[in-house]
């Protein structure tokens, strides 16, 4: 386990690391909202225990921790912002998968995260 300063004790599993690799090469160490530069975490709009959307690049945002901290003590603020983020129709999309059951599975997410790191270094190489 590894400790996180504002939410106690997390299990952060492999899947969870391969995930923040891909975010942070895609999108870069920059909060999403204030576009500080610097470490980011990761903010997952619907928590964590909703599988179907764990790994969702439309449910994850980073963010610098003063952001995160605000949206975690103002939902309706990260509401809006995500809305205005996705738009109507994606939002309501990603609603629809995030109150949608999904067995975990972390061998197959290892799989997949892997598969999309090869695809991401393959694309950017050249």
């Amino acid at each position: 386990m590894e400790k996180c300063d504002m939410f106690g004790r997390i299990k952060i599993r492999k899947s969870d690391k391969l995930f923040r690799e891909l975010l942070l090469k895609e999108r870069g160490e920059r909060c999403q909202r204030c576009a500080r530069r610097g470490r980011v975490e990761v903010s997952h709009f619907h928590g964590r225990r909703k599988e179907n959307v764990r790994y969702d690049f439309e449910n994850v945002d980073l963010l610098c921790g003063g952001c995160h901290r605000f949206f975690h003590e103002s939902p309706s603020s990260y509401f809006t912002w995500k809305h205005e983020q996705l738009g109507e129709k994606r939002f309501k999309a990603l609603e629809i998968r995030a109150n949608t059951y999904k067995k975990r599975d972390d061998a197959m997410q290892e799989i997949i995260l892997r598969k999309l790191l090869t695809l991401y270094e393959r694309r950017n190489k050249k």
